[in-house]
């Protein structure tokens, strides 16, 4: 599915990353890390699976509504594979509950700033994602400004196909799951979408473009992957790497020709 002569960073390389350095980065967002190194869960509560994962990061969407915490690199349930969706409970009666967690689900990403959020990343073991820039999301555009506003949409149970033919592309790529850090990402430009929307029907698209890295991005955590495994080794950074002018600074064609001249939110095929 993807390039052969990307090279990639194994688990234990961001682990050792997130064992050293995330309790002094993410200390001061006020989250609390316990002895093993995993989010500190809500022992006591009845709540969903989502809420039921409440951390100290935890925030109100549109309405009141409470969010869950994120969960971050580190937590060994963003590496396994997510369970699939009993889609038949969408829409036939319609399941409130699920109906809930959905727009939860978006509500999540609005509120955290995402471009893209997988179920799993608020504690939500299921084969879900949703996605889409609104024009006035200033929060998103924020991590992004070079992205374009595309359609929100939720894709349950998605399989995808890429387009090798039509070539691909490099991205910074950032994760609210992994704060604070972007990796230079070979992704396939387009790529041939299936599942089922948000009301439970059988959806299918073809995507391009920003869409496209989001939907494979956020394909990739469903599959227990997140995207320091498929960044070119030696290109995690900082987010600070990006600011104030300093990729100006780099190297001419460090780590690859184009990666210099590349914002975050936007786009190099430069090989």
């Amino acid at each position: 599915m993807y390039p052969n002569n990307t090279r990639t960073v194994g688990v234990h390389e961001y682990m050792y990353w997130y064992l050293v350095t995330a309790p002094v980065m993410v200390s001061h967002r006020g989250i609390a890390l316990a002895d093993n190194n995993l989010l500190r869960r809500d022992q006591g509560s009845q709540h969903s699976p989502v809420t039921s994962r409440i951390s100290n990061l935890s925030s109100r969407g549109g309405g009141g509504m409470e969010l869950p915490g994120l969960v971050f690199i580190g937590d060994r349930e963003l590496l396994s594979p997510c369970e699939p969706c009993d889609v038949a409970k969408i829409s036939s009666p319609p399941n409130e509950n699920l109906q809930e967690q959905l727009r939860m689900l978006k509500a999540c990403q609005k509120a955290y700033g995402g471009i893209g959020i997988a179920a799993c990343q608020v504690g939500w073991r299921t084969r879900i994602f949703c996605m889409g820039i609104d024009v006035d999301d200033e929060a998103a555009r924020a991590r992004y400004p070079d992205a374009k506003p595309f359609p929100h949409q939720f894709w349950v149970n998605p399989s995808i196909t890429p387009h090798m033919e039509q070539g691909t592309s490099w991205f910074w790529e950032g994760c609210l799951s992994v704060p604070g850090m972007r990796g230079w990402v070979e992704r396939p430009n387009a790529v041939h979408m299936q599942g089922w929307n948000e009301n439970g029907e059988p959806i299918e698209a073809e995507l391009d473009g920003l869409p496209a890295r989001v939907a494979q991005h956020e394909y990739d955590h469903l599959d227990g992957v997140l995207f320091p495994d498929r960044a070119l080794a030696g290109t995690l950074l900082p987010v600070r790497a990006f600011e104030d002018d300093r990729q100006d600074k780099w190297p001419e064609n460090w780590p690859t020709p184009g990666a210099r001249k590349t914002k975050p939110g936007g786009f190099s095929e430069v090989k």
